[in-house]
């Protein structure tokens, strides 16, 4: 139940950083997504995920700062086959 969960938002953080990409938005968006993805972090901190949705969390402020670059979207697809498959 908990894994259909922390899929089901990873596909919504990844849609809320294409948001974020396009500048469509203000300050809460990376506020949420940034505090979900490095507290996710911090609970499965022994998982090389964990790491990478840290390292996430954390560019999601270089993204609003203004530097958008096709690296998100990399990003997206990440976080979008991470939360695909733990609902399958």
């Amino acid at each position: 139940m908990i894994v259909k969960v922390l899929g089901i938002m990873d596909i919504l953080m990844a849609f809320l950083l294409l948001l974020l990409h396009f500048e469509f938005g203000y300050w809460k968006i990376p506020l949420l997504i940034s505090i979900y993805l490095i507290v996710k972090g911090c609970f499965f901190y022994r998982d090389v995920q964990s790491y990478a949705d840290m390292f996430i969390g954390v560019y999601v402020w270089i993204i609003f700062a203004g530097l958008a670059s096709l690296f998100d979207y990399i990003l997206m697809i990440y976080l979008l086959q991470k939360g695909i498959a733990s609902l399958m």
